[in-house]
Order: C-alpha cells, then sequence, then structure tokens
C-alpha cells in the first residue's frame, strides 16, 4: 500500500507546479503549537487557492476517480467528479473541516461525491453491500511539494492528491468540460480494438469504464501476460494512470490526446502511439472478467423485432422460445427483459441481473453464477446458479428447463464475433455440440 501511494505522489507531480522543495513549516516547538499550525496551514492552503484544486484517488474495490474541488472560507466545499455523468457536469457543494485526529485530518462530513463512493448501498453508485467502493471520507495530511498537497486515507490507507488548478481549469470545470472529455475519450476506446507497441510486446489495451481501469495484455516471452491500471479522467481527452504496476519494463503514468493521436506515456520518459486493429491479439479467454467484465444480452421487452439474434443457433433459439412462453404463462404474466452480466475473474463469479416486466413495471431478477475457464482449450464452463432475489427465485426454475440444463455442467467454446444489431460480442458453442451456441454483447 505505501508503495502505491508514493508512487503515485510522483506521478501526479507532473501536473504540478515546477517549485523544487517541499514546504517547510514554521512550526512553533511545543506540540500544541505544531499541531495548530498545521491545521491552519492546511485549511489557509485549501481555501486560498484561488482556482480550486483537481484531485484524485484510488478506491479498495474499484478503480480510481478524479475530482475538482473548490474549498471556500464558509466550511463549504464545491465540488465535480468523474463518477458518471450528472456528478462529471453538476456541481455539488457539501461541508468539510480540518482537524485534528491522530494528525492533520481533512473530513468530508456531509454527503458528497467523494462519499458516494462509501456508499452501502449498491443502487447509489454500484459499490458492495456494506462496503461501497471502499473509500475513505476521512484523510490525514501527510506533506506539500509545489504546488501540491498530499493526504492519506484514514481506513484503506489510498492516498487522495490535490493540484491547484489554472483559472482556465477552473472555467473548463465549471462549463461542464469534464463530460465532454470523458465522452469524447470513451468514445474512442469503445470503437474498435485499441493496439500499443511497448518495448517488446504488441497489447491490446482496453478501457474498462466501469471499473475505471485500463487494461493491458500481450504475450510477453511465450506467456501471456496482463495488467488493470487504475485511471481517473482529466479536462482535454488526458487521463492519469494511478498504479505503479509494471508491464514489460515500464511504468506508466498518463494517456494524452492530441490531433486525434492518444498517447500511453510511461514515467521513464518513453511514449507510445495507441492505435486501431481489425483483429484481435489475444483470444476471449484471456481477456473475459479482466478487459471485458461487463456484458449484455437483449430481452423480448424492448428487443422483440431483433430476436431472436442471428448469432445464436437454431436449437438454442428453441430454448429461448420456451424460457419467453414459460416466463409469459407461469402465473405471473412476465415479459422476459434484457440481462446484465458482470463477469469476475478473480473469483469466477456472474452476477446477473435481469429484466422482468408485468405489464409496464419493471422488476429486476438477481442471480449469481459460478463458473471456470480453461485458458489452454479456451472454453468456460458454467457450474451453478443461484438466485439473489426472490424475483429471481420466480425465473430459475424457467432457467433451469430451457436452455441452463444444456449449460449446467458443460464446456463452451469462446470466440470473437460481431452481431450486425449489436456489435461486439463473444459466442459461446458447446463443445459436446457444436450446433447449440448463442452469444453476449459487450
Amino acid at each position: 500500500m505505501k508503495k502505491i501511494f508514493y508512487f503515485i505522489c510522483f506521478v501526479l507531480l507532473a501536473m504540478s507546479c515546477t517549485k523544487s522543495k517541499e514546504v517547510e513549516l514554521e512550526l512553533g516547538s511545543d506540540p500544541d503549537s505544531r499541531i495548530s499550525d498545521t491545521l491552519s496551514y492546511v485549511r489557509k492552503t485549501l481555501v486560498d487557492a484561488p482556482y480550486g484544486w483537481k484531485a484524485s484517488l484510488t478506491t479498495e474495490y474499484s478503480g480510481g476517480y478524479g475530482f475538482y474541488m473548490q474549498f471556500g472560507n464558509n466550511d463549504r466545499v464545491k465540488m465535480v467528479a468523474d463518477l458518471n455523468a450528472e456528478t462529471s457536469a453538476e456541481l455539488k457543494e457539501s461541508t468539510f473541516r480540518v482537524r485534528q485526529i491522530m494528525a492533520a485530518t481533512l473530513s468530508f462530513d456531509t454527503y458528497n461525491y467523494l462519499t458516494m463512493l462509501q456508499d452501502p448501498n449498491p443502487g447509489t453508485y454500484g459499490g458492495q453491500a456494506g462496503k461501497g467502493m471502499g473509500s475513505d471520507v476521512e484523510f490525514d495530511y501527510v506533506k506539500t511539494h509545489g504546488d501540491t498537497l498530499f493526504f492519506e486515507g484514514r481506513k484503506f490507507i489510498k492516498p487522495l492528491v490535490l493540484v491547484k488548478a489554472t483559472a482556465e481549469e477552473q472555467t473548463a470545470y465549471l462549463s461542464k468540460k469534464l463530460l465532454v472529455s470523458i465522452n469524447d475519450v470513451n468514445a474512442y476506446f469503445e470503437e474498435g480494438i485499441n493496439i500499443v507497441m511497448l518495448n517488446k510486446a504488441n497489447c491490446e489495451l482496453t478501457l474498462n469504464n466501469s471499473a475505471k481501469e485500463i487494461s493491458l495484455m500481450a504475450v510477453i516471452d511465450g506467456k501471456v501476460e496482463s495488467v488493470q491500471i487504475p485511471y481517473c479522467y482529466n479536462l482535454d481527452k488526458n487521463m492519469t494512470l494511478l498504479s505503479d504496476s509494471t508491464f514489460d519494463g515500464e511504468r506508466f503514468s498518463k494517456i494524452t490526446e492530441s490531433n486525434g493521436v492518444y498517447t500511453l506515456h510511461a514515467i521513464s520518459g518513453k511514449t507510445f502511439v495507441i492505435k486501431k486493429s481489425n483483429d484481435y491479439l489475444l483470444p476471449p479467454q484471456y481477456k473475459l472478467g479482466t478487459a471485458i467484465t461487463d456484458m449484455f444480452q437483449p430481452g423480448v421487452y424492448s428487443y422483440a423485432s431483433y430476436l431472436p439474434l442471428k448469432t445464436w443457433s437454431a436449437s438454442y433459439m428453441v430454448d429461448w422460445n420456451e424460457y419467453v412462453r414459460l416466463s409469459k404463462t407461469g402465473g405471473y404474466g412476465l415479459t422476459v427483459g434484457d440481462s446484465f452480466y458482470n463477469f469476475n475473474d478473480a473469483k469466477k463469479v456472474i452476477t446477473m441481473d435481469g429484466y422482468i416486466y408485468q405489464g409496464n413495471t419493471r422488476f429486476i431478477g438477481g442471480y449469481v453464477m459460478n463458473y471456470s475457464i480453461d485458458l489452454e482449450r479456451g472454453t468456460i464452463r458454467f457450474l451453478s446458479i443461484k438466485n439473489t432475489t426472490n424475483n429471481g427465485g420466480i425465473m430459475v426454475p424457467y432457467m433451469n428447463a430451457t436452455f441452463f440444463k444444456k449449460m449446467i455442467n458443460h464446456d463452451f467454446k469462446l470466440s470473437f464475433i460481431t452481431d450486425e444489431d449489436f456489435g461486439s460480442g463473444i459466442q459461446f458453442t458447446s463443445v459436446e455440440d457444436p450446433n447449440y451456441y448463442f452469444s453476449f454483447a459487450y
């Protein structure tokens, strides 16, 4: 943890001015005076920044997040954040304090965009139940270097780094330019396959904007290697990378854009141009649950005219249509809506939310599926399914009676496909019966 903290401190100094030495505080000789002087210094520095602060942090259970903050002399702080479209564009005000706990501590003590990251309700921002994304709201002051303040979270020991903003940056943040930047970045990386040639490896680069991480994956010295790097969005289609992870001999600090060209920057000073490719370098078994985590299958409520998909086999269509029929006639009169799958490679768990409709009223059926991956064979095996909500319990028997009885404890070959209506996807083809296959989009 400490290693990560000090590396991020080093990376983000590039965002600050060029003062060469850390601030030496003229503190009183006795402990009470020193504490009082430090508290006064931190608060005054935060408030006196004329154009506010650019801030970044990482979380325990997700990636990185970026903020713009203005601290007022009235103990109020205003901010925007790169969590989603609303938080990126709408200024939110809350309260803050600088107080002594074990050190001079910056506390965000009423609800704001930062505290969304620790919200225990998954419905707020999608964090873990009871845990949120694993973020602090209290940060101990560590040091000042030039125009940069360094803090450390009290519980998760993650760095919060604040860099003084310029007048131009303040104007841009308050004019909703952060949202524009985010949309431009996402549009670029979501289109096509992103490739970057490093020292020895030609890598696939994937932007996972739900996990707030970039993934680099390549064959290096005959072995498949990968790394996930937390990031936050900046203005002007730039991104800050927030990790000391090494990949192909390099540690990376940022991604920048100039004239439509995106470039990956290393701490060593090397730069690597990110290009587009028509072909994947690696098969899907290495990407599912890492670079590709969120997938989607359309339902008849919204996409009846598109179903069945052309990337489904005739035999799977039979099972799918029977599943739809059982849902409608099983006693609740339900219409099958869209299904959303989150693959977690570390835990080998698929968390699924399935929309179901009674008339035009939408409900959500929650499920958890366990799976295993055989990297050499390029296959996935679905091991079990159980409902996590009562609505899910209604639907599980219909699944078990149709397509899931041909999925559980059977191996499926993974392959990339492009659906003409829903774009990029992964096709799952039964090893036992190659004429039985279906697909999810991502």
